[in-house]
């Protein structure tokens, strides 16, 4: 493996851990259970391993990540009806979105391990090294700008998918 590659790995672990530790925590409270938030850590580390395998089967492209954000929207909306309010379920479904997007966002390690390695990163020339086609516009055309927008594009697509599905799932009070 390529140093970028080992960074996306490093980013990936770091992320995935560190957030469902954070998510799981928060997904305790919100149950009202008393148990503690192991139960969760491992829910959310099967749902980042789906999403890791969800940006790779897309080739970077959120189509497959677009769809679990579907599948998250109703878990989430089942699971919280009765469970917690609207509000509070949005902010549920807000956290997980984040998260689940952290697959695609690990990749701005990419740029900078190459920008480190003296790759130019900000230019055309160097995303069409690269492999990012000749009719991608500036600044996507750019490594930096290409990675930025995949994580960004991926970031919004799903937060917008995940809080509609479960706002659509929770009860009109």
């Amino acid at each position: 493996m390529d140093p970028a590659e080992y960074a996306v790995v490093g980013v990936n672990l770091a992320a995935g851990v560190g957030g469902a530790i954070l998510l799981g925590r928060h997904l305790r409270g919100v149950s009202g259970k008393p148990a503690g938030a192991a139960p969760y850590v491992a829910l959310l580390l099967g749902v980042y391993i789906l999403e890791c395998a969800a940006v790779v089967a897309g080739m970077l492209l959120p189509v497959f990540s677009a769809a679990l954000a579907v599948v998250w929207g109703i878990v989430l909306g089942r699971w919280l009806r009765g469970r917690a309010s609207r509000r509070a379920a949005l902010r549920t479904s807000f956290f997980v979105s984040v998260y689940s997007s952290l697959p695609a966002a690990s990749f701005m390690a990419v740029p900078l391990v190459l920008a480190l390695g003296g790759w130019p990163i900000l230019t055309a020339d160097g995303g069409a090294r690269l492999g990012i086609p000749g009719f991608v516009p500036w600044p996507a055309s750019t490594v930096l700008g290409f990675y930025a927008a995949v994580a960004i594009g991926t970031l919004v697509l799903k937060t917008l998918i995940t809080a509609t599905v479960t706002r659509l799932l929770q009860p009109r009070v």
